[in-house]
């Protein structure tokens, strides 16, 4: 596990970024995907942590990081960081785990949890290499009836970030 704390600059980049996706949404018309009914308030908060979790990735790898976009038409077709990483990051609860949806990028993905509501310190958990589906056994809807199932992957299924490095071969 890595330990990383952002910088007040860091956080106005992460700000900046949220904010720059929320309103290209607004302007495609674009809402969350897989059934997420959560309110403005929450598409917001949700928007701003996982800005936060990629810069805290940047930060922690020392890797460039573009805010997701590869054009003006945000169209999120690319990765969040180079080498198909994809970065997912979580509130400190009482039980976290990494979740992936069927037919999602093939990719590194790495699990960031903000470790509390006091500060911007986060954790660094690990990294999944997702190059097939997995097996039916690890899907659930987690109880949301009204959305579509997805593979759990529990922290430790995680592997520490130098151990992938270098794959980039999806």
């Amino acid at each position: 596990m890595i330990k990383v704390k952002l910088e007040p600059n860091e956080v106005e980049l992460a700000l900046n970024i949220a904010s720059k996706r929320y309103i290209g949404n607004l302007r495609m018309g674009k809402t969350f995907s897989y059934g997420y009914t959560k309110g403005i308030k929450s598409q917001l908060t949700d928007g701003i942590l996982g800005a936060l979790g990629e810069v805290a990735y940047a930060k922690a790898t020392n890797s460039f990081y573009n805010g997701s976009y590869s054009d003006d038409n945000q169209f999120y077709s690319d990765s969040d960081f180079q080498n198909n990483i994809e970065i997912r990051t979580q509130e400190k609860k009482s039980y976290n785990f990494l979740l992936i949806r069927p037919g999602e990028k093939k990719g590194k993905y790495i699990l960031i949890i903000k470790d509390n509501n006091e500060d911007f310190n986060f954790s660094i958990m690990g990294s999944f290499i997702y190059n097939d589906d997995l097996p039916p056994e690890k899907l659930s809807n987690f109880g949301y009836q009204d959305r579509p199932a997805a593979y759990k992957i529990e922290l430790k299924e995680l592997k520490p970030l130098e151990e992938n490095v270098g794959q980039d071969k999806f």
